[in-house]
């Protein structure tokens, strides 16, 4: 048994998101009727069809089949030239099937998508935001990046200058905002920024517009404490130079009571003895006071106490339950804001230890009963209702358990023990993330724990 295959052409091109085909010819060489099934293997089989998926041929007959290219406008279909097999396995005789071989070049695409994380940075001498630059296409491209200041009032610095981005992948570029004179007295001044994000082979530039928010250091209430009080010291010394005090004293000489100095050489005379002391009457015995230690029947406090979660970037801004909703699926976001008891404690969190593997859950102050975990299948950090006995006794699966990591400096990194990614502060209304925990301090990253604001 044996049979002839044919590709015409076997090589083509097409462009993502078109469709491009070549014939597959299949002769039965063979003395006995063969049904030959025809299956796309390599790179490129899961946008690669046959069609029809199976010839039925008798003994010298000679069968055609179309092989028809749907690369997606994804960076699935990479750019470039790209190898495809078709599988021609006779149902009879299986041993004798084949691989007929052949070359798709997949054509370019580019698609740019930027990001200014967030819009609004806050800081009284510097703050740090950031640009996510996502490649769309199928091709690796190289972005360059620069600051447009508002005159002289704000330097903007990124850090790198140029990044390379593959195929459907991200990279995250930051920025420092520097203003150009500090603010002293006179409340909160707010100054736009532009960050050009720039493609090679492309003339026109993205740009990104975002607002610095520069608080003064002193702010307007300070100032009048400070006047007051100057104010009430100048009067006081006033007040104490025209008003000083007269000091006298009515301690006096008695007459004929002068002493004589003793004569050089004159002992002076013996002291006369010591009159004896009364005798003392024994006291009664004090009464004993009673004790004043605590008989422990004082309030004692139990369990975890509620604390908030504060990142360090811009100042510190407050983990919370947006909207201080209670319902399963709720954004763990963050607001520079302290709502306190506005949403109903949504900025509270009591952190549920577990020695026995050193993990800890994030119970909401707003949803008792449901913790911080990260929604299936993504990085996005979520709110759900957990199980009671599980919360008590810390059986909870993976993408509700995080681990505290002392970071130094009073800081502390939140890793979530599904994908081992740390709790990201993305300063946005779009809420946290999970993302590489990063080397060294991190601003959006690092987190500050507390019983208060």
């Amino acid at each position: 048994m044996s049979m002839w295959t044919s590709l015409e052409p076997a090589a083509i091109t097409v462009d993502p998101g078109s469709v491009a085909s070549v014939r597959l010819r299949v002769r039965n060489t063979g003395d006995t009727v063969e049904e030959y099934r025809l299956r796309p293997v390599g790179d490129a089989a899961d946008w690669t069809r046959v069609e029809p998926a199976v010839l039925r041929l008798y003994p010298g007959a000679e069968g055609t089949a179309q092989v028809v290219f749907a690369p997606p406008r994804t960076p699935d279909a990479v750019a470039g030239p790209t190898p495809f097999g078709i599988r021609v396995e006779p149902a009879e005789h299986p041993e004798i099937r084949d691989v007929v071989e052949g070359q798709v070049s997949v054509g370019p695409f580019a698609e740019l998508r930027c990001e200014l994380v967030p819009l609004a940075v806050r800081g009284r001498w510097r703050a740090k935001a950031a640009v996510a630059v996502d490649n769309l296409g199928n091709q690796p491209l190289t972005v360059s990046l620069s600051g447009r200041e508002n005159g002289d009032a704000l330097t903007v610095e990124p850090e790198p200058t140029s990044v390379q981005v593959a195929p459907g992948r991200a990279a995250f570029v930051q920025l420092t905002v520097r203003p150009g004179a500090v603010s002293w007295i006179g409340g909160t001044n707010k100054h736009p920024f532009t960050v050009s994000v720039l493609r090679a082979g492309v003339a026109e530039p993205n740009e990104l517009r975002g607002t610095y928010i520069q608080p003064s250091v002193l702010p307007r209430w300070a100032m009048v404490v400070c006047s007051l009080l100057v104010a009430a010291a100048l009067a006081f010394v006033a007040l104490w130079f025209t008003a000083a005090p007269k000091v006298s004293t009515s301690a006096r000489e008695k007459a004929g009571q002068a002493h004589k100095l003793p004569d050089k050489g004159e002992k002076p005379p013996a002291p006369p003895p010591p009159s004896k002391p009364p005798e003392e009457k024994p006291s009664e015995k004090p009464s004993e006071k009673p004790s004043e230690e605590p008989d422990g029947g004082g309030d004692k406090e139990e369990g975890p106490k509620a604390q908030t979660i504060r990142s360090h970037a811009n100042g510190g801004w407050y983990l919370q339950a947006n909207g201080g909703s209670q319902a399963d699926g709720t954004q763990i976001g963050q607001s520079a804001q302290w709502t306190d008891d506005q949403f109903g404690r949504n900025q509270w969190w009591t952190i549920h230890h577990y020695p026995e593997d050193n993990t800890v859950a994030l119970e909401s102050g707003s949803a008792p009963g449901s913790v911080v975990q990260l929604k299936e299948n993504t990085n996005e950090v979520e709110l759900w209702k957990a199980d009671p006995e599980q919360l008590k006794s810390g059986q909870l699966p993976p993408q509700q358990k995080w681990r505290l990591v002392d970071a130094g400096d009073g800081r502390t990194r939140i890793v979530n023990m599904r994908n081992q990614e740390c709790l990201t502060d993305t300063q946005n209304d779009k809420g946290a993330l999970s993302w590489k925990c990063s080397d060294g301090p991190n601003d959006v990253q690092d987190w500050k724990i507390a019983e208060g604001p």
